[in-house]
């Protein structure tokens, strides 16, 4: 990703990810939470809305959310 804001995001979704738990249903969420951060990401580096990477960020779980980089989470929510 060209994008540092998303390049951060990236890798911040793949740290998530690597945590790999045992339990296949969580294993499950895990995998569907990274897809989602992913895809916020994927947002940010084709220049999407700021106000549509917002809303995508506000429909994560909180304990997703926290994931996301500050620097990275203030940059489109003030």
């Amino acid at each position: 990703m060209k994008n540092v804001l998303a390049a951060k995001l990236a890798e911040a979704a793949k740290s998530y990810k690597s945590r790999n738990p045992e339990d296949p249903e969580v294993q499950r969420v895990v995998q569907s939470d990274y897809e989602d951060l992913m895809s916020i990401a994927g947002m940010i580096e084709n220049n999407e809305t700021p106000k549509s990477i917002m809303h995508a960020m506000w429909n994560l779980d909180t304990a997703v959310r926290d994931e996301i980089p500050d620097d990275v989470y203030y940059a489109y929510n003030r």
